[in-house]
C-alpha cells in the first residue's frame, strides 16, 4: 500500500475518535468525520465498509488485550486452587488491581469510547457484557471450589452480576471522571478493602 493510502486511513481513526468522544457513536455524522479527516466519502469507503469498522478498530487491539489478561488472570486464580491455598484469593485480588488501572490508563482513550461512546455499536452497554462474562466465570469457579470439597455459600447468578457490575462500576468511575491516574491507584485501596470482606462474608470463605 503506498503511503497515502496509510496516512489517509490514519486520518481516518483520528478523526473518527475525536468525534466518537466528542458526540458519541450514535451521533457522529459520517460526513464530518470525513470532512475532518480531508477527504471525501468514496474515499472513506475504499478503506472502512462503515462507521462502525471504524471503531472496531479504534477498540478491538484493546479488547483483545483485555481478554489476555483475563485468561493469565484466571489461570493464575486456578493455581491457587489447585495448590489448595485458596486464602491468596483474596491477596491476588488485591495484587491484580493496580495493574488493571494501570492498564486502563495505557489506552485511557479506547476505554472512554468502550464506556462512554459506544451505544450503537456491538460494543455497546460495555459494562454490562463485561459483567456478565466475569459472572460465568465466577459461577465457574465457586463450582470449582466447591469441588475441591470447601464450604461456601450459595449465591445466585445475579447476584454475582450485581456484585461484579458494582466493583466494575467502582474502577471505572476513574474514566467517567477522568480521575487523575496517582488518584486513581490511591483509591484502589479504598476499592479492596470495601469488596475484599464484602466478598469474604457473602462466601463464606
Amino acid at each position: 500500500m503506498g503511503t497515502n493510502y496509510k496516512q489517509t486511513h490514519i486520518d481516518i481513526l483520528n478523526s473518527a475518535k475525536e468525534n466518537f468522544l466528542k458526540n458519541g457513536f450514535e451521533r457522529s455524522n459520517l460526513r464530518k468525520i470525513c470532512k475532518d479527516a480531508h477527504i471525501t466519502t468514496g474515499a472513506f469507503y475504499r478503506h472502512f465498509s462503515d462507521k462502525e469498522a471504524v471503531f472496531i478498530e479504534l477498540v478491538e487491539p484493546v479488547i483483545n488485550k483485555l481478554k489476555d489478561m483475563y485468561n493469565i488472570s484466571e489461570k493464575e486464580y486456578y493455581e491457587i486452587l489447585d495448590a489448595k491455598d485458596v486464602e491468596k484469593i483474596w491477596q491476588m485480588n488485591e495484587d491484580s488491581l493496580v495493574p488493571f488501572i494501570e492498564f486502563i490508563y495505557d489506552h485511557y482513550t479506547e476505554m472512554k469510547l468502550l464506556l462512554m461512546c459506544s451505544d450503537g455499536t456491538k460494543y455497546g452497554g460495555f459494562l454490562h457484557k463485561l459483567s456478565s462474562v466475569e459472572t460465568k466465570k465466577t459461577r465457574k469457579y465457586i463450582e470449582a471450589i466447591k469441588a475441591k470439597g470447601y464450604q461456601i455459600a450459595d449465591i445466585d447468578d445475579k447476584e454475582i452480576h450485581m456484585l461484579i457490575q458494582a466493583y466494575f462500576s467502582s474502577i471505572f468511575e476513574i474514566v467517567m471522571h477522568d480521575y487523575p491516574k496517582e488518584d486513581a491507584l490511591a483509591y484502589s485501596k479504598t476499592l479492596i478493602k470495601f469488596f475484599n470482606p464484602g466478598w469474604r462474608v457473602v462466601l463464606g470463605l
